[in-house]
């Protein structure tokens, strides 16, 4: 899908700037200042702008303060704009002001090409469009196009649960069905690592969005639907562990000692995995269990290894217990939206 070339950041830093300006002129203060404050002050999320507009706003007091004081000392020469640029940039880089340097750096430097009046008058002129600049770019954040994660971390939920869905094909093929040559068990490794970044991008999506919450009107429909998906991705964390124990136990190459009928329940149990997962996120089970409580039977069945040279679980042991346990991962996540749900219907109404 192309991409407006006008996103919801390019038009709030417009509005943000349009109503710095509008107040600088109502209260009789140098736009300039304030201008660039509201502009290097819009960030991807409310939380980063309030958390970085907090820090710049003493930033900015450490550079009109080394402006003021390097004009008193050499004038309106070179010297002055060196003294208040590195001044400035020493002074916040000691008080770990880092995300303020850029704001104080220009707003020391801009405030030496101006004619002065009174020095100190023109010390609060400054510093006071920067913290209007810095204030209205945070409420316009704050209030006109928030940042929405919960929309992409629904989005990156399903992706993951896809992937993951592939990723246990790809291994069947691979390793029971043993059709998986254009994608041998060596390669899996490889998809397991991007299905990694994957879910790590949904956890950062969901952390993301709790912070924003902070910073809004409470809302119980979006706490209930963020806090399923910290759920979904909780128990994702869960499932690619088993998963992994499933690619890592059959990159060993050691043959699996199965009749055609005890691969067929495996690959049957394996399907409805997927089938489960696929529906995860959605009202009950498409699957009657038959096949895992088949599969159960079938791990009590396997004899263990009379010598501890060949390890202490038979390989088949370790691919039923590895898949029962995503299954009841997912299993036990569909109870517990269950329950919650039936709670939900059963409080009172408003």
């Amino acid at each position: 899908m192309k991409k407006s070339f006008i996103g919801s950041r390019v038009l709030k830093t417009g509005i943000a700037v349009f109503f710095t300006a509008l107040v600088c002129e109502v209260f009789n203060i140098t736009p300039a200042f304030a201008v660039i404050a509201a502009i290097v002050t819009i960030e991807p999320t409310i939380h980063a702008s309030i958390q970085k507009g907090l820090i710049r706003l003493p930033a900015s007091m450490v550079g009109a303060g080394f402006s003021v004081l390097s004009i008193h000392l050499f004038g309106a020469s070179p010297l002055t704009y060196t003294a208040a640029a590195f001044l400035t940039i020493l002074v916040c880089y000691k008080l770990k002001l880092h995300a303020g340097l850029i704001v104080a750096t220009i707003t020391a430097v801009a405030m030496i090409d101006v004619e002065h009046t009174s020095l100190w008058a023109d010390f609060w002129s400054r510093l006071g469009g920067s913290i209007i600049g810095i204030i209205i770019s945070t409420l316009v954040n704050m209030l006109i196009f928030p940042p929405d994660y919960l929309k992409k971390s629904r989005s990156q939920l399903d992706v993951v649960i896809t992937h993951t869905n592939q990723l246990l094909q790809a291994f069947v093929d691979s390793r029971i069905k043993q059709t998986g040559v254009d994608q041998p068990i060596q390669s899996l490794t490889g998809s397991f690592r991007r299905l990694t970044e994957e879910r790590l991008l949904l956890e950062q999506y969901i952390e993301q969005q709790e912070r924003e919450m902070r910073y809004h009107f409470p809302n119980s429909k979006a706490k209930a639907l963020l806090d399923e998906e910290s759920a979904f991705a909780e128990k994702l964390k869960l499932i690619h562990y088993h998963l992994w124990n499933l690619i890592h136990a059959g990159r060993s190459g050691k043959p699996l000692h199965w009749s055609p009928n005890q691969r067929h329940r495996f690959i049957e149990a394996a399907e409805a995995v997927q089938l489960n997962l696929q529906h995860w996120t959605k009202d009950g089970s498409p699957t009657d269990g038959r096949q895992f409580r088949e599969l159960f039977k079938l791990f009590w069945s396997i004899d263990m290894p009379k010598n501890p040279e060949h390890g202490y679980f038979p390989i088949e042991s370790i691919y039923l217990y590895e898949l029962l346990s995503i299954h009841q991962l997912i299993e036990s996540q569909q109870s517990e939206k269950h329950h919650m749900l039936t709670q939900k219907e059963a409080m009172p109404s408003d």
